[in-house]
This record gives structure tokens, sequence and C-alpha cells, in this order.
């Protein structure tokens, strides 16, 4: 990884010359990109350095922890995803009560004294500070008095209304994955380590890897789903199931893949998984063999949408 990933407010003079841009982004998804894009290749094509200052945990769940939202993005996921982009530097700003409370111009006072900022990108909804009150107006009124520039960026609209995080977060609860696909700019994805699960589908015929469940990362509707799966840089096709297991009496959460046509033991190993298409609900079945007969089914069903997404 070429990204450099540091806490914290920074250090007097940690960054030099940056270009720059300020949010949660959770997700990053296509309204997030057009954010981020200009502020990697502004700063390629000036000859500094660009950096992402970000927050975690997500600031609504300071703020308002009875409305905490789930991830769309864990900050590994979103590491990985603005490293993919070319991005040099990634800050993240642990978000704490200390932290809301900073007035806008404390908190930039904070931020800039490690870095000449030259050019700050924000999103067209982007407000910082207590009250909210850091603004385009602030900001622009700083960047006359500091020497920074400042692009506002207008919303990405999808179907006559902007894309945002909260969209992406109804569709996937309603397991509409391919729709939240198209606000996203990618398939949803997970990226998950491989643990210790109870070998049912190995007895099943169809050996699974149950995948550690990341905290507060969304999930989307319990169900099947068609997927594509990372592996240590080779992809693979699969079948995911995600539910309670209801024909074995189950009561905990457990996300589960089949990986067609691979063989060799799957424990620890990380797996990004790429949510195609959702294939069914989760159901309870009268037997094992009503089971075995289902999930051959949509193994074939899962080869046929993967077979047309790739071609």
């Amino acid at each position: 990884m070429s990204l450099t990933v540091r806490f914290g407010f920074p250090d007097p003079g940690m960054f030099g010359p940056v270009h720059a841009t300020i949010g949660t982004f959770d997700g990053l998804h296509r309204g997030h990109l057009r954010v981020v894009t200009p502020v990697i290749e502004g700063a390629r094509a000036a000859g500094v350095v660009s950096l992402v200052v970000t927050f975690e945990p997500h600031p609504r769940c300071v703020l308002d922890p009875d409305h905490c939202p789930q991830n769309l993005t864990t900050l590994d996921e979103k590491t990985w995803l603005l490293d993919q982009l070319g991005l040099d530097h990634l800050l993240v700003i642990p978000f704490t009560p200390q932290v809301a409370a900073l007035s806008p111009a404390d908190f930039m006072r904070r931020l800039t004294r490690g870095m000449q900022l030259q050019h700050l990108f924000a999103g067209y909804d982007f407000a910082f500070g207590r009250g909210r009150r850091g603004d385009h107006t602030f900001l622009r009124q700083l960047g006359t008095r500091q020497g920074f520039a400042l692009d506002v960026v207008p919303a990405q609209e999808r179907g006559g209304e902007p894309i945002s995080s909260s969209r992406i977060r109804r569709l996937l609860l309603l397991g509409q994955v391919r729709a939240a696909s198209q606000l996203l700019g990618r398939d949803y994805f997970l990226r998950s380590v491989v643990e210790q699960g109870a070998q049912r589908g190995k007895g099943l015929g169809f050996p699974t890897a149950n995948l550690k469940i990341t905290p507060n990362k969304l999930l989307p509707a319990n169900g099947v789903y068609a997927v594509r799966v990372d592996l240590e840089g080779a992809e693979y096709q699969g079948a995911l199931n995600l539910g309670f297991r209801p024909t074995f009496g189950g009561h905990a959460l457990t996300v589960e893949v089949f990986l067609f046509d691979y063989q060799g033991d799957l424990y620890g190993k990380l797996l990004t998984v790429f949510f195609v298409q959702r294939l069914r609900g989760e159901r309870r079945f009268a037997s094992v063999t009503a089971l075995q007969h289902q999930i051959s089914r949509d193994v074939e069903t899962a080869r046929r949408v993967l077979s047309r997404s790739s071609s």
C-alpha cells in the first residue's frame, strides 16, 4: 500500500504543500468521488501531495448515538479504496465530544498547522465545527486570508436527487444491491477474515467460508447472493448466504460464502466480497435434503447471473 495513514491532528509541517478535502466519505460513492478525484488529480498536476481528512467514528455516532448509521465502508475498506484511487495521505481525526465542540476557526487552526494548504475541495453540503458553522462562506473567507483556493463541488445526482450514503443504506437494507451499485459506482462489498464456523456447508456438499462480521458494518438484507470474491489478487465467483440458518434453528447472524471451483484452506485469509445480485430471501426448509436441492439451484442461478455480469 502506497497510501500513508495518520491519526489525530497533524504535527506542525507534517505534510508540506497539499491539495485536500474534508469529510466522512462513508461509502466513497459516486458523489464522494466527484470531490476526491479532483484532489488527487489536481495535486498530481501541481506537484504536491493529496490529502483526505476523515473522521472515525461517524460524527453522528457521537452527536446522536441513538441514530448512529451503520458503516457502508469500514476504515479499512475506505483506506483500501483510497489507496486504489492513488491518494497520497489519509488523515483520520478521532471524532470525540471535544472535537465536536471545536469552533470552525479552532478546527482549521489545528488542522492547517500541519500543512501548507493550497487548494481545498468541499462537497456541496459540507459544513463542520460547533453548530456546523464552518460553511462555504467561512472557508472562502479563511482561504482569502490564508492563501488557499476553495472549490465547492456540486451534487452528483441520479433519479433527480443527490446521491447520498443514506439512499444507499436504504437500498441495501432492502437487498437491492444492483440499485445500490448504480449510486456507489461499483458493487457493494465487504472485506473480512475467514474464521472457524459450524462446518455445516461442508456436510451439505458446499464447503463455505464463514466470514467475521465487523462491528457496525452494514450488511444487506438477509438472503442468498451471487458474489464476486477477491482472494490475494485472484478473482473467484461464488454464492453467499447471509442470515440465521433457520433450517438448523440458528440464532446467530452468519455470513458464509461458497467459492466456485476453489480448492484449499481459507481459514485466516482476507476476502473481499462484492455483492452482485440478491437471488432470494432467507427461508426455512422442511428437511436438510430440501435445503441441499435449493443450494444446488442457487449455485446454478449464481453462475448464470455472474456469467452475464462479466460478459
